[in-house]
């Protein structure tokens, strides 16, 4: 998303009535904003894109197009979809109308005739969220670079110390010192655990502040990708994965991530002594695709359904890998996608992980890999 850095106290009043826009405006003034105006859609558009206001009043009947045709077009341009637009009209009272104009994208709707004290206090009120918002936001994306900082900082000391671990173990010799090398080799299994670890940070972290645009994605290639990337472990595990024909969808590249940490999981937690079989479904939902991965592995009991998606919780110990970030880093890039995610599972007999996202249809045909 393209940074917008707009100016805190500039409104931009938009109404096609000459009388009531500069009665609007005259108050604004007087409660210390800085105004500017538009009468028509096309024009809110310009100004918008040229001054950067903090706030648009949007009134919904203009002369070009509606003020909800505006509210749409502003809230798809990554440059202007984070504006603060309250819809405000005299003529178009109804609940309906006011309900299709927050479906628009408003952030709010005003009937007139409006007090006075009402308006500048609405107006402060939207604004004092932006800024709330605004510093959540920053307060983040710091928060996010001091985590990637430290994680790639310790990533260095870490391959020394591993480094010169099994250099020190070849020069004592394991059968002179068998006790000093087996110290060693926890000293590498230690620090390749904690690499491990620091490394989903750095994923997490990327993944939070990822910018990559939405484009259509093909769910056929991704997944061909994902079976190549975890060869060797459905080739040592003797996992069978299936697939319906699957679609493309709207997406970016890290919806490859989701789908290789599911299948992943699916291989990781099968049954002892049973081939793991996976099977990737597709159902169209009209506005969107449902797609699953369903397992015939140990499955998860009913009260760690939600907990598995938090950071850092594990199911298992020692005896499977893991760092406890992977499936909180699919819910962030699902969630990311305007999708959702969850699991249903019956203990002991395997899991199918649902994913809702938003697509435009454009299904290609599948084969069993």
């Amino acid at each position: 998303m393209i940074e917008v850095n707009p100016d805190e106290s500039l409104i931009l009043n938009v109404d096609d009535y000459v009388p009531g826009r500069y009665a609007r405006t005259r108050l604004l003034k007087q409660a210390g904003f800085r105004v500017i105006e538009a009468g028509s859609g096309s024009e809110t558009i310009e100004l918008v894109k040229e001054h950067k206001p903090a706030l648009v009043l949007l009134d919904v009947n203009l002369p070009d197009m509606s003020g909800f045709d505006v509210c749409r077009r502003l809230r798809r341009d990554p440059q202007t979809e984070t504006l603060t637009i309250v819809h405000i009209s005299a003529s178009s009272v109804l609940t309906q109308h006011q309900v299709n104009g927050l479906e628009s994208g408003a952030d709010g709707y005003l009937v007139e005739p409006v007090e006075p004290d009402v308006l500048i206090a609405t107006v402060n009120a939207f604004l004092r969220a932006r800024r709330a918002e605004e510093a959540m936001r920053k307060s983040n994306e710091e928060l996010r670079l001091f985590t990637y900082r430290v994680g790639h900082d310790l990533n260095e000391p870490l391959r020394t110390i591993t480094a010169h671990s099994q250099l020190l173990k070849r020069r004592l010799g394991a059968d002179n010192e068998p006790e000093i090398a087996a110290t060693l080799d926890f000293i590498v299994e230690g620090a390749a655990k904690m690499r491990y670890f620091i490394e989903g940070l750095l994923q997490y972290s990327q993944a939070t502040g990822c910018s990559d645009q939405p484009g259509l994605v093909d769910c056929e290639t991704l997944l061909q990708r994902v079976i190549g990337n975890l060869d060797s472990s459905i080739h040592d595990n003797g996992a069978r994965i299936t697939h319906d024909p699957l679609p493309s969808v709207s997406a970016n590249g890290q919806l490859e991530y989701v789908f290789q940490n599911l299948i992943s999981n699916a291989i990781k937690y099968g049954k002892p002594g049973i081939a793991p079989r996976i099977h990737v479904g597709v159902r169209d939902e009209g506005g969107g695709w449902l797609f699953s991965v369903e397992d015939n592995g140990i499955g998860i009991e009913p009260q760690y359904r939600e907990r598995i998606f938090e950071m850092f919780q594990r199911l298992h110990g020692q005896e499977i890998a893991g760092n406890g970030i992977g499936l909180a880093l699919v819910r962030k890039i699902v969630e990311g996608l305007g999708g959702k995610i969850w699991v249903e599972s019956t203990e002991g007999a395997g899991s199918t992980f649902y994913l809702r996202l938003p697509a435009r249809p454009a299904a290609t045909n599948g084969q069993a890999a």
